[in-house]
This record gives C-alpha cells, sequence and structure tokens, in this order.
C-alpha cells in the first residue's frame, strides 16, 4: 500500500497541503491504470519557500553531478568544466522559479519528491481546481517513472558518454506525463484541463515567460507537445506496455527523427520486443543491446555487448 506524505516547510498557505492529500488520493489509482505503472512505496510531496525552492534546484543539479563523479572517475578535466559551468549558471533558480509549478526529484535519500513553492502555484494561476488536479497528477507520473525508471541513468551531464539522448529524455518524460495527465483530468471533469491555455498567470509570470534569456533556459514548449503526441500515437499502436519498454532501457528513447515521426519510434519499439520474444521462446540469437541486431550483424559486439 502507498504511503501519501505532504511536507510542510512554509506554514502559509496551510489548507494546500490537505488539498494536495485529498487530489492525490483521488488520482493515484487513475494514474496506475492510465500509464500501468506502479506506484511507489511511498509518494512525497514537499511545500517550500522560494528560498527553499532554488536551494534545492542547486542541490539537485549537484546530487546528478555527484552520480556522474562516482560513475565517471576518469574524466576529470571534463567534471571540472560542468562544475564551473553550473557555477557560472547558479543564477538559473532565480529566474525560472516562478514559471516552476512543481519539480520532481530524487531526495538527498534517494527518494523522489515533488517540490512546489505555493507562490509559483499563484503565478502561474493553477492554486484551484481544476487545475490544481492537473499539476499534482503530472507530478505524480514523475515518480512512478522514476519508481519504474530505478537503477537506470537519465539524468546526466555526460550524456554522450552514457548514450542518452536529452531531447528524447525531455519528450517521453514529460510527453507521458502530460498524455497521462490529460487522461486523468478527462475522465475525473468530462474534459481534459490545461493549465498551458486555460490559466490566469500572474504580471510577473507573464514578464518572465516573454523574456528571450529566461524562456532559452527551459525546453522548447513544442517539444513537451511532440513528446505527448508521440505516447499517445504508440499507446494506441501498442498499449502502455509498449511505451513502459523504455524505463529500463534508456537506447530505447526516441532520436530526434523518431520524435517527429511517431511510426518510426513504435516500429523500434515494436521491432525489439518482437525479437526479445523470440529470443524468449529459444528459437533465435542473441541481440546487440544498442544497435538491436544479432550477433554477426552487430559492427561492434565487443563494445556494445549482448541482450
Amino acid at each position: 500500500m502507498t504511503v501519501f506524505t505532504i511536507l510542510a516547510a512554509t506554514r502559509r498557505h496551510s489548507d494546500l497541503g490537505e488539498r494536495i492529500s485529498a487530489i492525490l488520493h483521488t488520482v493515484a489509482p487513475i494514474v496506475e491504470e492510465t500509464t500501468s505503472l506502479c506506484l511507489p512505496p511511498e509518494v512525497r510531496f514537499r511545500l517550500v519557500t522560494p528560498t527553499m525552492w532554488r536551494d534545492e534546484f542547486r542541490q539537485n543539479r549537484e546530487r546528478a553531478l555527484a552520480r556522474d563523479v562516482a560513475d565517471l572517475v576518469d574524466l576529470p578535466e571534463e567534471i571540472n568544466r560542468v562544475r564551473a559551468a553550473l557555477k557560472v549558471t547558479s543564477v538559473v533558480p532565480v529566474l525560472v522559479w516562478p514559471l516552476m509549478l512543481a519539480i520532481t526529484v530524487k531526495a538527498a535519500d534517494g527518494q523522489s519528491e515533488t517540490i512546489i513553492a505555493p507562490r509559483a502555484l499563484h503565478h502561474g494561476g493553477v492554486a484551484d481546481e481544476p487545475l490544481l488536479h492537473q499539476v499534482v497528477a503530472h507530478e505524480l507520473v514523475h515518480q512512478l517513472q522514476a519508481e519504474a525508471r530505478s537503477g537506470v541513468v537519465w539524468r546526466t551531464y555526460f550524456a554522450r558518454l552514457r548514450e542518452i539522448r536529452p531531447n528524447g529524455v525531455v519528450a517521453i518524460a514529460e510527453g507521458h506525463a502530460q498524455w497521462a495527465d490529460q487522461q486523468v483530468t478527462e475522465r475525473l471533469f468530462g474534459e481534459p484541463t490545461d493549465h498551458r491555455t486555460q490559466a490566469r498567470r500572474s504580471l510577473r509570470y507573464r514578464l518572465h515567460e516573454r523574456t528571450p534569456r529566461i524562456r532559452r533556459l527551459r525546453p522548447p514548449r513544442a517539444l513537451y507537445e511532440q513528446g505527448a503526441r508521440l505516447i499517445a500515437h504508440t499507446v494506441e499502436v501498442g498499449g502502455t506496455d509498449l511505451v513502459n519498454r523504455v524505463w529500463k532501457d534508456a537506447t530505447l528513447l526516441p532520436t530526434d527523427g523518431e520524435i517527429a515521426d511517431p511510426d518510426a519510434w513504435t516500429d523500434r519499439l515494436s521491432g525489439r520486443q518482437e525479437r526479445i520474444g523470440t529470443e524468449q521462446n529459444g528459437s533465435g540469437g542473441q541481440g546487440c543491446v544498442h544497435c538491436g541486431t544479432t550477433t554477426g550483424g552487430c559492427t561492434d559486439p565487443n563494445r556494445h555487448g549482448l541482450m
């Protein structure tokens, strides 16, 4: 049974924690059914001040780098360059926090948690219903993704070395959550709820959003929309089981071409699925983890390794 934990580090907006808890109990079974992903043992949401949010944003970046350092110990010069870049961009959370309705991160104890600055909800115009349901459902999906992805690194400052496709990460993680929150709110309210078109933003939010320097600090909205269409198409073609193969195998993240061409990605997912099924039945050879070919066709089996 999943435990829902709401931690409040601010006494303002005292009723918000209770409302989020009630929403979680409502949307959790729908999110689980919609995505076919399992709820983690604990779902944690934390309400913080803007200053605390900014600190957590920076600490999350440091934790991601620490993981890279632990895994890539032979790259001291590259790691030092990333550390320097993080110092230069330390102002980022100051600029973006009014635009960030919530973020789901891995906390210091290894537990996934969603961090919310209530003031950001007000700037974003989503502090009331039904838009708050959408935000909570969206972030809950990210926690289910993290549970399904356990042990697989997607967040990294060395994407090329880890063979991670950054645009694929954004398209799948955000597109999947957006697709799911639309399914959930449609079931609850009769039609999808979308804060991107329905929320009344504050003046500060609108000013930040219109500033090119700040807008460039976030992935382009088009990538989210393409990702949602990619997920919807894949579910239509092969169901959620086909989509959910990506969480445990980062090589299945879509390329830029596949993000723009959903059929290409579903073809690759389906083809890999058929090969695995054949191998499990004992009638096929081993396939390469990266290029998906049989042993004889792999261009570099020593580097790639076999499934």
